[in-house]
């Protein structure tokens, strides 16, 4: 029976009811794949009606109706997803029609990961039932056959059980600081199952940097925002004012495949040129025809020291010309002596380091490329370009301080932007282009809250992620604090020992450096539980997992993302399938197994939590207030069953939920026009940062204080500096076992790791791993060969996708495949980078995903299977 049609009737419904949708679009997309499957082909599911077939091309396809969908994953777009309901299944997929198209009141419009949620959500590898591996007990847990058993179905008033006991057991004999939990789901907004854990006494946590790397230390002691997000650059509008874009670090053609794309279309159509600051030559760079300068990962620091070298001596060639020394000594401290802060040395200044006067080495176009690898013109040229009578906005991606010793990449690239002035004025911006920002400034409509209260615990434990999994096996870690926020502390030693592991749906385990250790430390534990989807990493190897719904299945939830103008919505789009539950319910379900009021530690249903999201909606007015989004009513209020005040608002209940999007319409020139650090600029006495100084700090004492002491370096400067990276010294890679570096690219085919298991996704992109061509003629490989890529940390097989626009003595792997361990536990055949990626630390602690060296090679085992033909992780239960 076709697997669809299983979901179908375990849903209730029939074969004559039932219609499985079909697509052609992931041939199109094929294209994007450096290396792929076959194209794909129209799936045709013929309905019955009576006793004949259906001819596929009379299927109704366009009645039912369209219900917003949600678009939930972390990829930086979250846009409008609707879908076509019909008996119950999603039969179509489509996306914003609220409004026609135009420039300024552009749709919402969804990639082509959001058109492939039916095959996630109708997918024939969902986790149906609750289950447990089946030669685990509670007196025999055999954590050595976690990732290797076989399963079994249990009920869920048998897994509450399991769940609870286990739990008991550990709380009682360790105590709270012996269990690890993950912060509970994927959902957007919406309760955490672990809530029961909390009111037993807490859990250890994670501090792991992710996403933002060392943007994720408090850098708001620079004078920056937090992230250096959400106003950190000038409004949309302003894009087409740049005479020059400067993409350093990031590659939103992929990362960011919907309206972003769109606005730098416009701007490239206004004559702004583009600057590509990358390890290879991206598909936003070939989109937008950007001059590419190559840096190799992890020498972001060096590059960027030398062009400012470079910008000194050119403003001595031609002074006033190019940088701007009003700016430098009115809104920053410490560039040079006269600028210095109060009791620092001021012949200990940046402009001293740079030229070489406090160490004798002059940061020269010469000596950076050496470092970076770019061409000493190019970063000559790219100097040039930033002088101050150029209109330049500099856009950084998370990419570049996404690697171990870049604590400095985002003091350095502040003070580029500060050097040529581009800061506050029309076309010059310097900030974060992650996650949508081209719409950046106040956030124009905004949620409410859930209301549901948050449970106190006295754990205060939190293990870094860098070295994780390499701390719980030596059960001792350095607690300093936590990233995302101003709350780091002197780094002080803690012994810990866990000893069981309470998994939500965040993919901790995958995402986490040292995964191979992460499996030898896990079969360790005396229990481990999972809430997923699928079988994804961490629930194969835990002992119990607990099949959780989609947003699709749940009553909905307001999405805020990240763009100023928008605010998303989506409602249940079909019942739960097969036996799943939500989040609280699965929470519940286990308070109740402990002995703990369900009630208490759930005081608001989930339909209520959402209807006081959408009450505390606010929009915008023109003079800066804000007031209430939506006009509810008290029906309204009365048939989602919750309780609350009407109010009246800018659109009612029933349209927003229709459309799936509030958007504020956007004219240029219109008051919601934001310009950056405009007020700071003009006058800086007036209008002072949110630090000590009131000033960019490109001499920041607290900087340096705080990550010194930490305890991992103490060699950190105020200001800064190259201090070498972990394990490669220079362009000539000195490690002849690991010649290579290695990083890892956000990629089409997913967001982090959800999507992977899609098998549209999955034809149309092949998950290489991507290697220059010089490199790969030295090695004999070609594109399609199998080639395994190897470190002290694990071994990954990959067929290679040969490329010219990769720098030589570079690899790329792309981020969030899923690991699938041979046999012999020896290979990764799935391309995980966490493989790769091990436990080693510097700095403040950052996970530095995108430097570690490594090698590759032919491989000589089996033939690799593309991905698409391999089989999904279906448990017949």
């Amino acid at each position: 029976m076709d697997e669809a049609m299983r979901v179908a009737e375990s849903s209730g419904m029939t074969r004559r009811t039932f219609v499985q949708a079909s697509t052609t679009a992931a041939a199109a997309l094929a294209a994007f794949a450096a290396t792929g499957c076959a194209p794909n082909s129209v799936e045709e599911t013929q309905g019955t009606d009576g006793g004949g077939e259906q001819p596929a091309g009379s299927r109704d396809l366009t009645s039912g109706e369209w219900r917003a969908a949600a678009c939930w994953h972390n990829c930086g777009g979250r846009c409008v997803n609707k879908a076509l309901v019909k008996d119950g299944v999603v039969v179509r997929q489509s996306t914003d029609a609220s409004h026609d198209d135009s420039v300024t009141y552009f749709q919402q419009r969804s990639c082509v990961r959001g058109h492939s949620q039916r095959k996630q959500v109708f997918a024939a590898d969902r986790l149906k039932y609750p289950m447990k591996r089946k030669n685990w007990s509670p007196d025999a847990p055999n954590g050595d056959l976690r990732g290797r058993d076989e399963w079994e179905r249990i009920s869920w008033d048998d897994a509450f059980k399991y769940v609870a006991d286990e739990l008991k057991k550990v709380y009682d004999k360790y105590g709270p600081r012996s269990v690890f939990a993950s912060h509970g789901s994927s959902a957007v907004t919406g309760p955490s199952c672990v809530r029961p854990l909390q009111t037993l006494g807490g859990f250890v946590g994670s501090n792991d940097s992710a996403s933002c790397g060392t943007y994720a230390f408090d850098v708001t002691c620079l004078g920056l925002t937090p992230r250096d997000f959400g106003s950190s650059v000038n409004d949309r509008f302003d894009l087409k004012n740049a005479d020059y874009l400067v993409f350093h670090g990031c590659n939103p053609a992929w990362s960011q495949g919907g309206s972003p794309m769109f606005l730098l279309t416009e701007a490239k159509a206004a004559g702004v040129q583009f600057v590509s600051i990358d390890p290879s030559y991206s598909a936003t760079a070939a989109m937008l025809d950007a001059r590419w300068i190559p840096v190799r990962p992890g020498s972001d620091t060096a590059f960027m020291l030398g062009v400012a070298y470079e910008m000194i001596q050119l403003e001595q060639a031609n002074p006033g010309t190019v940088i701007d020394w009003d700016f430098l000594h009115s809104n920053c401290l410490g560039f040079d002596a006269e600028s210095m802060p109060e009791g620092a040395p001021t012949e200990d200044n940046f402009q001293a380091y740079l030229l070489g006067e406090t160490d004798g080495q002059p940061k020269t176009a010469e000596w950076a490329s050496e470092i970076c690898g770019a061409p000493v013109d190019d970063i000559r040229w790219y100097a040039g370009i930033l002088g101050k009578d150029n209109k330049v906005t500099i856009h950084h991606g998370y990419a570049p301080a996404r690697c171990r010793d870049a604590e400095d990449v985002p003091q350095m690239i502040m003070t580029l932007g500060a050097m040529g002035g581009h800061y506050g004025k029309p076309g010059h911006s310097c900030g974060t282009s992650s996650e949508g920002s081209f719409l950046s400034g106040p956030k124009l409509v905004k949620s409410g809250r859930g209301g549901l209260p948050p449970i106190e615990t006295e754990v205060d434990d939190a293990i870094v992620g860098s070295t994780f999994w390499q701390n719980i096996k030596d059960k001792n870690y350095v607690s300093f604090g936590y990233f995302y926020s101003d709350m780091f502390t002197p780094g002080e030693q803690r012994d810990i020992d866990i000893h069981a592991i309470f998994y939500g749906q965040a993919a901790s385990m995958q995402t986490t450096p040292d995964l191979r250790l992460a499996i030898e430390v896990t079969r360790t534990m005396d229990f481990v539980c999972s809430v997923a989807q699928f079988l994804t990493t961490q629930a194969k190897y835990s002992d119990i997992v607990l099949p959780v719904t989609t947003e699709w299945e749940r009553c909905g939830s307001l999405i805020g993302g990240n763009a100023r103008e928008t605010l998303f919505v989506y409602t249940q789009i079909v019942e739960p399938l097969y036996e799943a539950k939500t989040d609280q319910e699965i929470g519940r379900g286990i308070a109740q197994a402990l002995g703990q009021n369900p009630d208490e530690i759930y005081p608001l249903s989930e339909k209520q939590q959402f209807m006081n999201s959408l009450l505390g909606a606010q929009v915008m007015e023109p003079n800066g207030e804000y007031v209430p989004l939506l006009t509810i009513t008290s029906d309204d209020i009365a048939a989602w069953g919750c309780e609350g005040e009407p109010q009246k608002g800018k659109v009612d209940l029933a349209t927003f939920l229709a459309n799936g999007c509030y958007q504020v319409q956007r004219f240029e020139g219109d008051e919601f026009t934001y310009t950056a650090y405009e007020d700071f600029v003009a006058d800086p006495v007036a209008n002072p940062l949110e630090n000590e100084s009131g000033k960019f700090e490109i001499y920041c004492q607290k900087k340096a204080d705080l990550i010194n002491g930490i305890g991992f370096s103490d060699d950190f400067k105020p200001y800064p500096t190259y201090r070498g990276e972990a394990e490669v010294q220079g362009w000539v890679n000195t490690n002849a076992d690991e010649p290579y570096v290695i990083y890892n690219p956000h990629y089409l085919r997913r967001s982090h790791t959800v999507l992977d298991n899609v098998t549209w996704a999955r034809e149309a992109w092949s998950n290489p791993v991507f290697i220059n061509a010089s490199d790969a003629a030295e090695k004999g490989v070609v594109t399609g060969d199998d080639v395994v890529v190897f470190n002290k940390f694990g071994k990954v097989v990959r067929k290679a996708s040969i490329m010219e626009g990769m720098m030589p003595g570079v690899l790329a792997l792309p981020h969030g495949s899923w690991i699938d361990m041979d046999e012999a536990e020896e290979y990764d055949l799935g391309g995980a980078d966490n493989v790769l990626c091990g436990s080693a630390i510097s700095g403040c602690g950052v996970s530095g995903y995108n430097n570690y060296t490594c090698n590759f090679e032919k491989y000589t085992g089996t033939a690799l299977p593309a991905d698409c033909d391999k089989p999904q992780r279906i448990i017949e239960l």
